[in-house]
């Protein structure tokens, strides 16, 4: 597959320039030649009031669908597309990124590079880096459904390959468009070994960039004490959070070494990571992301409802969260749990992508500013595998 990359800087003073209405007044006045609307009440014509109003009502929208993170940026120009990414431009062959999936497809390879992605072409299938055989899978099953007269292929059920690529590109992606993607993380995503708990980290990362959080990574080479992943500050009330992120490793899945064991005998215990996350006694107040990896039968026993008592967690959580509380004195040494099963790659190649989970735990004297940002996070996390369809027309 042929991808060009482009790296060029943007100019650091180039700003979105804003009139002030008056004087787009003034020009009005100095220019009576010129046709306007019926005005409204203060003078401002009735079409840019709607215009506002129209441009209010699709940033609401957008923000319902992705949460506080850009559209896709991009222009046309001489058949090729050009896709901003915070300080970069990438481009495309001609006619080649019709639609925002279109350029997910090629933006791994592109942020990877030519050498990660040839040396994992040249491997077994059994033996590639889980986000190549991801793509390599995904792209197969849309190009097996049917031929739009656009030369398109809709896809209206995605596969586990496929859903797994484009949430985990899109969720890269934000994170480069704010000019947030680290070195060292880029580079535990590119290795095999690492790539499970990098990649959680993403997710936990655009999670918040969708809740309007700044980031601020950690410095990880300093020794002197642990630290958690990041810290992020919500923007709406300036609360700052530290937050970890913690994924169960399975034999056999996302490239951990064994053999890959039966449903039936998947451990259900997460204290272990649920306390290297508290022991970490970070300066703000802990919000810890925990990926559960489970096929969705399972995550359903530990992340849905209790069938006996609806409305509470399940027996296996609520002895998670009791466990945890009596070791530490009967406190809850975090400000919120965040539980999440995404089980793309429990499933085959074509078959269809098995419904996620979410379980945010929240200790009940949270409340105000701090309830506000963690209301927030929640509501971001259920957005993940949100993607735009189209580049937004300018």
């Amino acid at each position: 597959m042929k991808y060009k990359k482009c790296c060029l800087k943007l100019p650091s003073h180039r700003r979105p320039v804003s009139v002030p209405v008056g004087a787009v007044l003034a020009a009005r006045e100095e220019k009576p030649g010129i046709m306007f609307g019926k005005a409204a009440p203060g003078g401002v014509p009735i079409e840019i009031l709607q215009e506002f109003r129209q441009a209010n009502r699709a940033q609401r929208a957008w923000t319902a669908l992705y949460g506080h993170i850009r559209p896709c940026i991009s222009a046309d120009f001489h058949g090729r597309k050009f896709v901003a990414a915070g300080s970069k431009l990438y481009y495309s062959d001609k006619n080649k990124w019709n639609y925002v999936s279109d350029f997910l497809v090629d933006y791994v390879p592109n942020l990877f590079g030519r050498e990660w992605f040839e040396t994992e072409k040249a491997k077994p299938e059994a033996d590639r880096h889980p986000v190549f055989q991801w793509r390599v899978d995904g792209v197969r099953y849309m190009q097996d459904q049917p031929r739009q007269p656009d030369g398109s292929y809709v896809v209206h059920v995605p596969s586990g390959p496929l859903a797994a690529y484009q949430a985990f590109a899109f969720n890269l992606f934000a994170i480069e468009d704010n000019g947030r993607l680290d070195d060292l993380l880029l580079e535990r995503l590119k290795n095999t070994d690492q790539f499970q708990g990098a990649r959680h980290e993403v997710f936990a990362e655009a999670t918040c960039l969708r809740a309007g959080f700044l980031i601020e990574h950690e410095d990880q080479q300093d020794r002197a004490r642990r630290h958690a992943e990041f810290t992020a500050t919500h923007k709406s009330t300036g609360q700052r959070i530290s937050v970890e992120a913690k994924s169960k490793h399975r034999a056999g899945v996302l490239g951990h070494p064994g053999a890959a064991q039966p449903y039936e005998k998947l451990s259900l215990r997460f204290g272990g990571l649920l306390n290297d996350a508290l022991a970490k006694n970070p300066p703000f107040p802990l919000v810890v992301f925990l990926d559960t990896n489970l096929p969705f039968h399972s995550a359903e026993r530990v992340l849905g409802w209790d069938p006996k008592e609806p409305g509470k967690p399940s027996r296996v959580m609520r002895t998670l969260i009791d466990r945890d509380r009596k070791e530490h004195g009967g406190k809850d040494l975090y400000a919120m749990l965040i539980f999440t099963n995404h089980p793309h790659h429990y499933v085959g190649k074509n078959e269809p992508d098995p419904r996620k989970h979410i379980l945010a735990i929240m200790p009940l004297t949270l409340q105000g500013i701090l309830g506000q940002a963690l209301a927030d996070l929640y509501k971001a996390a259920n957005l993940y595998g949100n993607i735009p369809n189209e580049f937004p027309r300018r």
